[in-house]
């Protein structure tokens, strides 16, 4: 890997951390998309079947408030950087 290579995995790491930081703050309180088609059809959270209990529900860590959603986000972006990170060495190690 050259030096550009890791000069742009840095700054992708940095945008991440900052889009995490920044995320609960100027994130709409209002709900969209899947969660409110679930409230429009009459569904709730209540009679959801979970196959597996997220770790942290709604993307919040609850002891630690904003902090915890804050903590909850930048734990996500890192471990799908790593994900992908991980999948593009098994890719080349093939090729």
């Amino acid at each position: 890997m050259d030096k550009r290579d890791k000069t742009l995995i840095i700054i992708a790491i940095v945008i991440c951390v900052v889009i995490s930081c920044l995320s609960p703050f100027i994130a709409s309180g209002d709900p969209d998309g899947l969660e409110k088609s679930a409230e429009d059809a009459g569904v709730s959270e209540d009679k959801a079947i979970v196959v597996i209990q997220p770790p942290f529900p709604d993307y919040t860590f609850e002891p630690l408030e904003s902090l915890g959603e804050v903590s909850v986000l930048i734990i996500g972006a890192i471990l799908t950087l790593l994900c992908g990170w991980g999948i593009a060495e098994i890719v080349k190690r093939r090729s």
